[in-house]
């Protein structure tokens, strides 16, 4: 009897508990991943330009792995876990997360392990911009194109000896399986090159090291040096065009 009574009351209860609470929650996101577990991949370091050891200290310190290579070198990035991927995401910090290693090619020596952000979810970019609120952080640009996605983030900060320092840091990821495809941090000042570093998935055909552009200081020698050399010349014009030959002298 009391089973009974026990079953009644339970069945009275859902038949009249409201039916939005026996609906789920909808998914707000269609992120998966694009890579699975154990994939590897080839990098190379393409540009490492360091003004002086204080600066190299500086940017190792945000890029450890960088303290173990070397201009040209490649390394495999190892996939060794990714996070599950929730259907309800409200906010940065409920994103999943890569776990990845980095190995030396030749040798297979761990350089760095557990690193996280260089592989994300993919097939939902319009979901990643607006829960890391992109388009509206000062000084964050977002990069589309057809087979990448990433930011552009530049600031100013004060130099140690004075004055300031542009800084610029571009990752760009690819479309197809959410990996790491470009990684640049720079830093400037007066339009010369503090800190140069160009991390880049490794495709055969692409070249292992790239060189920097003209710094200013470069562009301003070169400048001087040809204004220099035009009124060197412009005075030899005009000194030579006044001369008169002997045989005009002669005659006078």
């Amino acid at each position: 009897m009391k089973s009974r009574l026990l079953a009644s009351v339970l069945f009275m209860a859902i038949l009249f508990t409201p039916l939005t609470s026996l609906v789920f929650a909808q998914p707000n996101n269609s992120l998966q991943w694009g890579v699975a577990p154990d994939e590897e991949f080839t990098y190379v370091l393409q540009r490492s330009f360091y003004e002086d050891d204080y600066n190299r200290a500086f940017i190792e310190a945000q890029l450890p792995f960088l303290a173990g290579l070397v201009p040209g070198e490649k390394v495999i990035l190892r996939i060794d876990h990714l996070d599950p991927i929730e259907t309800l995401i409200n906010e940065s910090e409920q994103l999943p997360r890569s776990f990845c290693s980095l190995m030396r090619s030749n040798d297979s020596e761990v350089i760095q392990s557990d690193l996280t952000g260089l592989v994300i979810p993919v097939g939902d970019w319009e979901f990643l911009a607006e829960i890391e609120n992109i388009t509206e952080t000062e000084g964050l640009t977002l990069i589309e194109t057809e087979d990448e996605w990433g930011t552009l983030g530049t600031g100013i900060m004060p130099s140690v000896g004075g004055g300031e320092v542009t800084v610029q840091v571009e990752m760009r990821y690819e479309r197809e399986n959410g990996t790491l495809s470009y990684l640049r941090h720079r830093y400037t000042t007066f339009g010369n090159d503090l800190i140069d570093i160009i991390f880049v998935h490794w495709y055969p055909g692409m070249p292992t090291i790239v060189e920097g552009g003209f710094q200013t200081t470069t562009l301003l020698i070169i400048a001087l040096s040809g204004a220099t050399v035009m009124v060197i010349a412009i005075v030899v014009y005009r000194g030579i065009k006044g001369r008169k030959s002997i045989a005009q002298q002669l005659g006078e």
